[in-house]
């Protein structure tokens, strides 16, 4: 898999980056979504997020929490 980075620019102060990655024909597809500390500290949204993040990139994406 090609080799997507984080960089401390990709967490605002206050939230969690979640990143969507899919292997695609011709490289890797990515999307970010930063999403608040209080909302992400619902458990109950989490699932919610993922997804939204997914449809970025696809139902089968792999998504990675980003902290600070």
């Amino acid at each position: 898999m090609s080799e997507h980075e984080h960089t401390p620019a990709d967490v605002a102060p206050g939230t969690v980056t979640l990143c969507a990655t899919r292997e695609m024909h011709g490289g890797l597809k990515w999307a970010h979504l930063s999403v608040d500390l209080a909302l992400w500290a619902e458990e109950g949204l989490r699932d919610g997020f993922r997804a939204r993040v997914r449809r970025e990139v696809g139902a089968a994406a792999v998504v990675e929490v980003i902290e600070a």
